[in-house]
């Protein structure tokens, strides 16, 4: 690192608590230096510190505009794709930042990063130089018609886009590129392809436009479910198995089930026991809500609710757990003989939204008590007292 760059690296770290518009307020004091790409590299660098720490550690990291940051795979995530595949040789179809590019590279023999942007693939080429990545060949333009050209790979990985980044989307054909219309393509190059989408693409539907699907794995980074990945693998034709999967600071969550399981599994109902029980958001997005009860042998309260009971507690539960300590007819007056006007309050399956509620029960956030509005199996709305287990 040259003197100048560690200078530059010293500013931005000083600014690090600034917002970009701050540092280009203070433009006039520095006429030598382009301050609007020092703040570029402010806010990717503020973005990195929570998304890619390993990254934010390297002083040579150079960083791209807000919306490729925002967009592209965090560290945990990029790391549980690695686990999935990265063996042999494998091509990002769609690298952006190259972050997953990057820890697919870890335990391959080699990686093609694709990407139609130059001025991304040229900060990405110096990143991987940053990190001594070797095994990492840098394509600039269409990844898909670089394919065509390649020999027989290990693996694909690709990031279909919104092909508007202002619609909302509900299908995988919508999205840019088409892997629906390309698995042939994909076929002839590979047996294994990994495919990545946003939470918001039903599953089930997803499953059955793509075929072939021999793995779901549904991820979510501290609760908040940031992507759905699809394994495919030629020939495949048995129901796919999905995974739930949660990270956490410390621990990592798993739940697995199949379609199938969930729609023949029966279960059984009650109110609420000693503990209650709320998946985690993976678990939620899947839809797995009988198979969960099954697993652990829990009660359901209701069969749109989608809480659970039980009278002794289950510790190994994938979501949040909590002590049970009153149920209270959903009413101001009721509710004030057991708390103060403060309790972080959930809505599952009541007839009102959380706002609401809020403001029928004159009810503000905070606290250390847990209260959820839910129906029962009388079909009665009623609130249930917790503290957190």
């Amino acid at each position: 690192m040259d003197v100048r760059h560690q200078e530059l690296q010293d500013f931005i770290n000083r600014q690090l608590h600034s917002t970009a518009a701050d540092l280009m307020l203070q433009a006039s004091k520095y006429p030598d230096c382009d301050m609007k790409a020092i703040a570029q590299q402010l806010v990717g660098k503020q973005i990195a510190n929570k998304k890619l720490p390993s990254w934010f550690k390297n002083e040579t990291i150079l960083y791209p505009v807000r919306l490729s940051m925002e967009q592209c795979s965090s560290e945990e995530t990029a790391r549980y794709k690695s686990t999935i595949i990265s063996s042999g040789k494998g091509i990002d179809l769609t690298g952006g930042f190259g972050v997953d590019t990057y820890f697919l590279a870890q335990n391959s023999q080699s990686v093609i990063y694709c990407e139609r942007n130059q001025d991304l693939a040229a900060i990405v080429s110096s990143n991987f130089n940053a990190f001594n990545q070797s095994n990492c060949e840098i394509h600039t333009g269409d990844g898909i018609s670089y394919l065509q050209q390649l020999e027989k790979l290990d693996w694909i990985f690709v990031d279909p886009a919104r092909r508007k980044e202002s619609e909302r989307v509900f299908r995988l054909e919508d999205c840019e590129p088409n892997v629906i219309a390309l698995k042939s393509l994909f076929f002839k190059k590979t047996d294994l392809v990994l495919i990545k989408t946003a939470p918001l693409l039903d599953i089930q539907q997803t499953i059955k436009d793509l075929d072939s699907v021999k793995e779901v794995h549904i991820i979510s980074v501290n609760n908040d479910c940031k992507e759905v990945l699809y394994l495919l693998e030629k020939g495949y034709s048995n129901e796919a198995q999905v995974f739930c999967v949660n990270l956490k600071k410390v621990v990592k969550e798993e739940f697995s089930f199949t379609y199938t399981k969930e729609r023949n599994t029966i279960n059984q109902y009650s109110d609420p026991l000693a503990y209650l029980y709320e998946p985690n958001s993976s678990i939620m997005k899947s839809g797995a809500f009988k198979s969960i009860a099954s697993k652990f042998g829990l009660y359901k309260l209701h069969k749109h609710s989608h809480l659970y009971t039980s009278t002794e507690l289950v510790s190994e539960f994938p979501g949040r757990r909590f002590k049970i300590k009153a149920v209270i007819h959903p009413d101001k007056k009721s509710l004030a003989k057991y708390i103060k006007g403060k309790a972080n309050l959930a809505c599952r399956n009541y007839p009102q939204n959380v706002n609401a509620l809020k403001k029928k029960l004159k009810l503000k956030d905070g606290g250390y008590d847990y209260l959820f509005a839910t129906t029962l199996i009388d079909d009665k709305p009623k609130l249930i007292l917790c503290g957190k287990v």
